[in-house]
């Protein structure tokens, strides 16, 4: 082959490029990819035309002719075809652990599909004929609240339903509940069982439970039906990893773990399961002030081979339906007034320790006032430091007074934005009836946040709503419902780009997860993450991209999953 004589030094080989002689076994690469759009996210050089891999890493990002030079008689080439390529998707918020448990046997259709209520029935009659009969519990996951009434969310309609065992159904927030009166039964719930402001019951007239569970009113049915099996504990996890791998999602965050997953997190590294980079945040707290001792989270690491570094989850909130999130002053409507779940002081002392003890720290909160909480909490710590080290950030960041975007740039804590948010769907309505209307059309400030220098990062919480990353970053970049265009936009004024979206989806997430050195983006020494997509994005109408599917996932090199 002729080619320009030409020596360079790519991602640790040495590649002679241009000289006759064949390059040998040492500088050739496993697999190339030619013919491609390919977006590689890095600024540096934007676009590419193709790539080479070696043992899992980005050999060659460039030209036709530069990744020709690293083909050798065991080089399996990909022709593109023209086809678009991109970063693997990072999803750094889900719940393969927690929530995907509750759906392993029935997952019922969520905002994302604007369901009825009639037809939310019609799902849950459909798993109840299906129902393993060998559970001894009914669980399912997945209903929107606004569109079930409280005529439906009753013991007493459930019990029609399901009269032989007990049942207990989540909604898609993960923060209300439904359950039959066998459940509320077996769960010691009834007319004495005292509501707190961070757990309660729907009530009938004469004071007994009604049906609907709220917050941390959830735990004692949960602690009934967990931990589930190890087949089907590990089934869910796989199911939700599987659901990822198909969407295009090469990096995926566990956002609650317990104790009871340890082992199949382990055996999943040991078996080579893994199709993407995982990182596990331990459970720190759960709807409740009491806090895991960080001395134990330390502990699973020493015991267990686990995938990625030390994190920890934590909820300075709950949800703005149940008033469990704070607002600033009379942030709501009905002037209800609502404190942190765990207290400021003591909150910043547990970061204090667990930055000490390099755990990185994510909190879920969504009110002005639980977002202000949690950053007061991390100030000392990344002020003692001179920087936010181990990227502590913040979930959902739902709605932020402006003087705390400001604060959040100084202090470089990073958003982990829930994109489903940005669209006008029926969950997200529902809050404006509950917050005042000038705070609710600044929601989800993700143009704020990133003209002010915080870096944003979007997740799916899937399986909170279902995954499907696609939908989320078109609600991202139009404001609008995906697939409905009649329904007007929500806070449009706050809509970002589309290269800024595949940011957020890609390096911005891979930062936030301590991951940037090694995914994020296609550049040379980076393990080889990218999709193939079945159109290019930027040449498309913005009302398109929820219809994305991914060709080809390819994870270190390797393609996981094809459609082809």
């Amino acid at each position: 082959m002729q080619r320009l004589i030409r020596i360079a030094v790519t991602a640790g080989w040495l590649v002679v490029i241009g000289c006759a002689t064949e390059p040998t076994a040492d500088e050739t690469a496993d697999v190339v990819y030619t013919n491609g759009r390919i977006y590689t996210v890095n600024e540096a050089q934007p676009w590419a035309e193709a790539v080479a891999i070696k043992d899992g890493q980005f050999m060659v990002v460039g030209s036709n002719a530069e990744v020709e030079a690293v083909i050798g008689e065991g080089t399996e080439v990909v022709d593109l075809a023209g086809r678009f390529v991109m970063p693997g998707l990072i999803d750094i918020h889900t719940h393969p652990s927690m929530s995907m448990s509750f759906r392993v046997f029935c997952e019922l259709p969520g905002t994302f599909y604007d369901p009825t209520e009639e037809q939310t029935i019609e799902a849950l009659r459909a798993c109840i004929e299906e129902y393993p009969d060998e559970q001894e519990w009914f669980f399912a996951e997945g209903y929107s609240s606004p569109v079930m009434s409280e005529e439906t969310l009753t013991r007493e309609f459930l019990d029609e339903l399901i009269p032989d065992r007990p049942a207990y159904v989540k909604d898609e927030s993960g923060h209300y509940g439904w359950g039959n009166s066998l459940a509320h039964e077996l769960a010691g719930i009834d007319r004495n069982t005292p509501d707190t402001p961070e757990g309660f019951f729907s009530r009938l007239p004469d004071g007994e439970p009604a049906g609907q569970i709220f917050e941390e009113a959830m735990n004692p049915f949960e602690d009934l039906i967990l931990p589930l099996s190890p087949e089907v504990a590990r089934l869910a996890k796989r199911k939700l990893l599987d659901q990822a791998t198909a969407k295009g999602v090469t990096a995926v965050g566990d956002a609650y773990v317990f104790e009871r997953d340890l082992a199949d997190w382990q055996a999943f590294k040991r078996e080579g399961a893994l199709k993407a980079h995982v990182v596990l945040y331990h459970k720190g707290n759960l709807g409740n002030a009491e806090l895991t001792p960080v001395e134990e989270i330390t502990r699973f690491y020493e015991e267990y081979d686990l995938p990625g570094h030390p994190g920890i989850k934590m909820s300075m909130g709950g949800a703005i339906q149940s008033y469990t999130e704070v607002m600033l002053g009379d942030g709501y409507r009905n002037g209800q007034q609502v404190e942190p779940l765990i207290p400021v002081d003591t909150f910043a002392e547990y970061v204090r320790q667990l930055d000490e003890a390099g755990i990185q720290v994510k909190v879920h909160a969504i009110g002005d006032g639980t977002v202000r909480a949690t950053i007061d909490g991390y100030e000392p710590t990344i002020t003692a430091r001179g920087e936010n080290t181990l990227r502590h950030h913040i979930d959902h960041c739902t709605y932020i007074h402006p003087d705390d975007i400001a604060r959040m740039a100084d202090l470089q804590i990073p958003c982990s934005a829930w994109p489903m948010l940005n669209a006008p769907s029926g969950y997200n309505l529902d809050q404006a009836t509950y917050v005042q209307p000038e705070i609710f059309e600044e929601s989800d400030p993700n143009r704020d946040l990133i003209d002010a220098g915080v870096r944003v990062a979007n997740h799916t919480d899937a399986p909170q709503a279902n995954l499907w990353p696609w939908w989320g970053m078109e609600a991202t970049i139009t404001r609008g419902f995906p697939g409905k265009p009649d329904i007007p936009p929500m806070a449009a004024h706050q809509a970002i780009t589309l290269e800024e979206t595949i940011k957020v989806h890609t390096l911005n997430a891979a930062w936030v997860m301590l991951l940037d050195d090694l995914t994020g983006s296609i550049e040379e020494g980076k393990f080889a993450d990218m999709i193939v997509l079945n159109h290019n994005l930027f040449e498309i109408p913005e009302t398109e991209i929820h219809k994305t599917e991914v060709q080809k996932t390819i994870y270190q090199g390797s393609v996981v999953y094809s459609r082809e």
